[in-house]
């Protein structure tokens, strides 16, 4: 993948470096866990800058592949009690935060990493904890 110093800000991010580092971890995260070849190439394509993601998410190959994942997301925040999912809404807040701060401080994202962020290998693993990828049978959010 690209040198993350050269990390290209995702279109549909509108310059918001935190919603696009974001977005990126999403899409990495997506790309491991789906088998689909014809996927993982258009994440491939976003990821370095070749294409656009407002433009491959328009594509047969990515809506097969997020599709039945969205459809799994909608059921678990509608089983979610109001409570569940102001509590999900504002740690997402805070891990924005988080990065907008790290930003802030004049740390690109090839810079270090913000003091509570996880190592790359841990951020994944947490990242998947709060998303929808998980396991439909989990039920501990």
């Amino acid at each position: 993948m690209s040198n993350p110093e050269q990390e290209p800000v995702l279109d549909i991010a509108r310059g918001d470096e935190a919603r696009s580092r974001h977005l990126r971890a999403s899409l990495q995260l997506l790309r491991d866990r789906v088998e689909n070849p014809q996927f993982r190439k258009l994440v491939d394509d976003v990821l370095a800058g070749k294409a656009s993601l407002r433009d491959v998410a328009q594509t047969a190959a990515f809506g097969q592949a997020v599709a039945p994942l969205a459809q799994q997301a909608i059921n678990r925040v509608n089983e979610m009690s109001e409570d569940e999912k102001q509590e999900l809404a504002e740690e997402g807040e805070r891990q924005f935060d988080e990065i907008r701060r790290h930003f802030a401080q004049g740390n690109g994202p090839g810079g270090p990493a913000p003091q509570d962020t996880p190592s790359s290998e841990e951020e994944d693993e947490d990242f998947s904890q709060m998303t929808f990828l998980e396991d439909p049978g989990r039920r501990d959010l």
